[in-house]
């Protein structure tokens, strides 16, 4: 008997997902856990696996089309099933794709006829005087739409300046402006869609919704690149500490003194959290993506790096599923591998904190009237005014700095 595939629910906040790719095409085999097709959510692009075994026998939604979670978007069955009447059944439950832009081009060229259509003017030279046609003419106004107050109806200047006061000129027979200078020929074309589209509208709207200012501060990296290197040394590879391990677990320490910065925005209310979960941001070829460290304050050193390695391992072969990635308290994005001194962040909502990192580079400093040369590394904290205030930032990004300059305490 045949199957309907849905579109899954692939996270709590997922409404729709865009049919990316299909990995199987109308009328190949799919094995039960097999990859069936890409799906592009509010978050992150990902592989959805076939739930059952069989042909896929129709495909009824194409790539590029938003569908919205629980519907139809596919038929699995028995190679030869006839499933005419399963179609007739559901097809009123398959999402209609986008107008053409055809029919939207035909409806605003309707639109435009209508209103641009006027009846014609009347027949025979209307009767004016000569200041009236000049002033006519330089309006684009039509003389035999004027009622003249002159004899036998001669228009004269007073009537098309009454005229001009009364009816908006023509859009197309307005005065001249200045000629736009020509647009260059456009060159490739890449659509904002994919992940690129999301990360867009997700900015977007993090800067529309949160008022962001930025603090800034330098950190002695010192001990704490003093603390890795013994710790590594003990260590597998897949459990080496990279600084972001420190950062997460620095973090995860000033938040439990700081809950504020574990919080998001509910209307008129701030809704605290209970869990400290860091999310890293990671790059990855077609943009960003923020996989979840949870319980980071509850975790050691080696079990936070152990799970950052694994996240970013899924990340990048698009692995991670709506637990690694959902229900985050504040990222971290590190640019400082790429030599990047110093940067400001657009905070993750519904997150209303999120810290950049820089590089860590040599600078000379003064201590006890003397230069010395120290590893510094500058970050800003980009913070969201609705809920915390600029002092409470300071504090904060004070306390990440006295714990990784004493990153004894991240053990405590």
């Amino acid at each position: 008997m045949a199957t309907v595939v849905t579109m899954p629910k692939l996270g709590t906040t997922m409404m729709s997902g865009v049919i990316l790719k299909w990995l199987k095409k109308e009328g190949e085999r799919v094995e039960k856990g097999e990859p069936l097709l890409e799906i592009q959510t509010d978050k992150v692009n990902m592989e959805e696996e076939a739930y059952e075994s069989g042909v896929l026998l129709k495909i009824l939604a194409p790539e590029g089309t938003e569908v919205p979670v629980n519907q139809p978007i596919a038929v699995i069955g028995v190679e030869g099933e006839d499933i005419s009447s399963l179609l007739r059944e559901i097809s009123g439950e398959v999402p209609q794709a986008a107008k053409s832009a055809t029919v939207e081009a035909l409806s605003a060229e309707k639109e435009e006829l209508v209103a641009v259509s006027a009846p014609a003017p009347g027949e025979g030279k209307p009767r004016a005087t000569p200041a009236a046609r000049r002033l006519a003419r330089e309006y684009g106004v039509d003389l035999a739409a004027i009622k003249g107050s002159g004899p036998r109806g001669r228009v004269h200047k007073a009537d098309v300046e009454e005229h001009l006061k009364r009816a908006v000129p023509k859009p197309a027979e307005a005065p001249a402006a200045a000629a736009k200078p020509t647009p260059q020929t456009p060159g490739k074309v890449i659509p904002l869609s994919g992940i690129r589209g999301v990360i867009a509208k997700k900015m977007r709207e993090s800067v529309n919704t949160a008022p962001h200012y930025f603090v800034f501060m330098e950190i002695d990296m010192t001990e704490a690149l003093k603390v890795r290197e013994r710790i590594n040394v003990k260590l597998p590879e897949e459990e080496k500490l990279s600084i972001n391990t420190l950062l997460a677990k620095a973090a995860a320490v000033a938040i439990s003194e700081f809950p504020i910065f574990n919080s998001y925005v509910d209307g008129s209310n701030i809704v605290l959290k209970e869990e400290i979960n860091i999310g890293i941001a990671v790059a990855i070829e077609e943009g960003i993506i923020v996989p979840v460290i949870r319980n980071v304050d509850r975790k050691g050193l080696r079990g936070v790096a152990r799970e950052e390695r694994e996240l970013i391992a899924k990340a990048r072969t698009k692995a991670l599923k709506p637990e690694d990635y959902e229900g985050g308290s504040f990222t971290i994005s590190n640019l400082g591998m790429f030599g990047v001194p110093r940067f400001t962040a657009i905070i993750n909502q519904p997150e209303v904190a999120i810290l950049a990192v820089g590089k860590v580079a040599d600078k000379v400093v003064i201590e006890n009237e003397e230069m010395v040369v120290r590893p510094i590394m500058e970050v800003s904290l980009s913070s969201d005014h609705r809920v915390i205030d600029g002092a409470t930032a300071a504090r904060f990004l004070n306390r990440l700095k006295e714990i990784m300059e004493d990153p004894m305490q991240m053990a405590l």
